[in-house]
């Protein structure tokens, strides 16, 4: 007798819906973590509502009625408040449809529930996928895909098993809560299921998703946040270290997180300098323990507003016979301010963007913090330690009297007291001698790293007067931030013009993609002194930089074979991550065509290499056969004549049955032999058939019957029987119709 396959019970689907639309609601909670919109709490909430509630289904019973009645005006009046506490739509609205997944987890729910757990969870990925680029994300939503849709075919199970949807009485546990053993469940789930439907399910997502991939990289892009607005309906703000006001120590803070920047790839990597200073922000006003933008030098930088723009023309900051182009990969989070080694002739965008462009200083601003990932190309950048500049040459010169008010880079917002120390200790680094530019830089930076140390873990001393000229006065150690303040303040006594820089140094080679990965810990603080001729030079007072300029070609060699190396398993990761980048988040027409160009030439390639093959190998065989024939030639002739006859008998005599054999391997040993199956279908269906007495189908119910109760049959007698019966009911319901 066949074993008939193990069936689910209705509770028992009731019981997969149930785990299947939690483990549903948790995945859509964690898009959140994707869009840094401080829902932290929330979806801990999520995560731990749904953790709570697979442990104990009856828990949801334990909710009293009231709270239930309570459930809506209370969300409601958390979102008034939360809207008119932060003022953001974008980030309201994720941490509200986080309340409402915790809601939805905590009582038992009907099919429409069910229901608005997959749009509350569309709508998550939604924006994720809008405002976010992580390879982590791919890899979620292709869970969030295969949840929701076994989640769905679940919820239509249970519907088309019931008559009825009975209603959810508060305080009462269903029937099917009362007694869960998941693991019991997951061993009936895998005696009930199918191997052959699990694997059907299996390639048609698996097919979907191929096609989805190749209909993505086949379409032109086209940017979905600008159509949709959602970039605009979140705010971010720039990190305080890399903003127009500094305060000492949050440099530092940066340089804790390990998370990445901004990735760099370039056509010549000969180009890249040994150690690369990524310049972001300048600051040349210092008062309240910390530099800032002056009002003078925020007015020159927002003077030129470019709206709704590609590119932005660097005018003669850059090399502008220089074709390198260096692609720019910018992390949300950072800041407004775009990191840059200096000059450049034009940078290209990969969407419309509003910013500001301070050409002297160097500096390119965005209006608001890009919310998501920022693409942007830059041609004929300068990556040298000197930055001419034209309009402060004439202004210093004398020969150009501004009508407005100019940034100035000697002032010193200091007492008395503080301003004498200074010039003290100017006088000691000099000996009294008006020195160049250059050649004080050189003495203070040796004075500096004479009388201090470098340490992560520095802190102002206390006491009275200017917190920087007492740690100056100190032999306490210091980070990048107070070496490059003091150098600050000691070349202003001086009478030279300084100003300070924040920004990055630096990077690691990243091996699998050959591109560059900065990190947040390469966050940096230096400054950049006016030489008294025509431009501004790179000081690095921190000790263990090269100090001043730009370093001869032997440091510069030294710098760049020092550089690390990253080939781990976490450089790997940052190679697939780079790849992502270049290939889907970057992904225009270019290198649509690029792409094409490429998988053409590796088909033609491949055909090429077959026919070359096939040429060779026959040709060989042309030759051993009108080479002079041997003995051993006509032993291997005939050894290879009889295997190509047994091989063509085989396929004749058992070719079906090992077809056959092969499709019905692994249902044996549960549903018992599939010929005896088989015969049965052919039986009921021939049973059906009507008409008067008929030999030919009299002889096939007797064959199927023999099949069917009879010895075991080898596939090879059983199929010819098979294509009698399907033959005999395809004539019968011809004749009928």
């Amino acid at each position: 007798m066949v074993k008939k396959r193990q069936q689910l019970s209705l509770d028992e689907l009731q019981q997969l819906r149930w785990a299947l639309g939690t483990a549903l609601a948790v995945l859509s909670a964690w898009t959140a973590f994707f869009l840094d919109v401080g829902a932290e709490l929330w979806i801990a909430a999520v995560t731990l509502a749904g953790a709570a509630v697979l442990r104990w289904p009856w828990l949801p019973s334990r909710v009293p009625a009231w709270a239930h009645r309570l459930a809506f005006p209370v969300i409601v009046a958390v979102f008034v408040v939360d809207f008119y506490a932060s003022r953001e739509t974008l980030p309201v609205l994720v941490r509200v449809e986080l309340l409402l997944l915790v809601y939805r987890l905590v009582s038992y729910r009907k099919r429409r529930d069910d229901l608005q757990i997959v749009i509350l969870g569309l709508f998550l990925v939604v924006v994720a996928g809008v405002l976010t680029v992580s390879l982590f994300f791919a890899v979620q939503i292709l869970a969030f895909t295969a949840c929701s849709l076994g989640f769905l075919l679940l919820t239509t199970l249970v519907d088309a098993g019931r008559a009825s949807e009975p209603p959810v009485v508060p305080g009462e546990v269903p029937g099917w809560a009362r007694e869960v053993h998941w693991g019991r469940l997951a061993a009936r789930v895998r005696a009930a299921g199918d191997w052959r439907v699990v694997a059907l399910g299996t390639l048609l997502f698996a097919g979907v998703v191929v096609v989805s991939a190749l209909l993505f990289l086949s379409i032109p892009r086209f940017e979905l946040g600008n159509s949709l607005f959602l970039d605009r309906l979140i705010k971010k703000q720039s990190r305080t270290g890399f903003s127009d006001n500094v305060r000492f120590g949050d440099v530092t803070n940066i340089q804790e997180d390990e998370r990445v920047a901004f990735t760099v790839d370039l056509d010549d990597a000969s180009r890249l300098p040994g150690v690369p200073y990524w310049r972001m922000v300048v600051l040349d006003d210092y008062r309240d323990n910390g530099f800032r933008m002056s009002p003078e030098l925020r007015l020159e930088l927002t003077a030129r507003l470019s709206e709704r723009r590609l590119r932005a023309s660097g005018g003669a900051s850059g090399r502008k016979g220089d074709s390198t182009t260096w692609r720019f990969y910018y992390e949300p989070g950072v800041s407004r301010y775009l990191p840059l080694a200096g000059g450049f002739h034009e940078v290209r965008f990969n969407r419309a963007l509003t910013f500001h462009h301070q050409e002297a200083a160097r500096i390119l601003a965005l209006v608001t913090e890009p919310a998501e990932l920022l693409g942007f190309e830059v041609t004929g950048m300068d990556t040298g330690a000197v930055l001419p500049d034209a309009p402060y040459a004439e202004r210093e010169h004398g020969r150009n009297r501004p009508a407005k008010p100019r940034p100035d880079y000697r002032r010193l917002n200091l007492s008395p007291e503080d301003r004498g120390r200074l010039e003290s200790w100017v006088a000691e680094l000099t000996g009294g001698v008006d020195l160049p530019a250059e050649e004080f830089a050189r003495r203070a930076t040796q004075w500096l790293a004479q009388r201090h140390t470098y340490s992560m873990e520095s802190a102002l001393p206390p006491g009275a007067g200017d917190p920087l000229v007492r740690w100056l006065s100190s032999n306490g150690p210091g980070h990048c931030e107070f070496f490059a303040g003091g150098f600050a303040l000691l070349a202003r006594a001086a009478g030279h013009p300084v100003r300070l820089v924040t920004g990055f140094k630096g990077g690691n080679w990243n091996a699998f993609s050959e591109s560059l990965i900065v990190r947040n810990s390469m966050a940096h603080a230096w400054c950049e002194v006016w030489n008294g001729r025509d431009a501004w030079v790179r000081v690095d007072p921190t000790p263990g930089a090269f100090s001043v300029g730009e370093p001869g070609p032997e440091v510069a060699a030294a710098q760049a074979r020092g550089r690390r190396l990253d080939s781990g398993w976490g450089a790997r990761f940052d190679g697939l991550r780079v790849f992502w980048y270049r290939r889907v988040v970057n992904f225009d027409q270019g290198t649509q065509l690029e792409l094409a160009s490429g998988a053409k030439r590796g088909v033609q390639d491949g055909i090429r290499w077959m026919r070359e093959q096939t040429a060779e190998h026959l040709k060989r065989v042309e030759v051993w056969l009108r080479s002079p024939w041997s003995g051993a030639t006509w032993i291997t002739a005939l050894v290879i004549t009889l295997a190509l006859a047994l091989g063509a008998w085989a396929v004749v005599r058992y070719g079906r049955g090992a077809w056959w054999w092969l499709i019905t391997a692994g249902r044996r040993r549960e549903q018992g032999d599939p010929i005896r199956r088989e015969a049965g279908r052919w039986l009921v269906r021939l049973e059906a058939l009507e008409g008067g007495p008929d030999p030919e189908r009299d002889q096939l119910r007797a064959d199927l019957l023999r099949l069917r109760y009879g010895q075991p049959e080898r596939a090879a007698r059983a199929l010819p029987v098979f294509t009698r019966a399907r033959r005999v009911t395809r004539l019968q319901a011809r004749a009928r119709q």
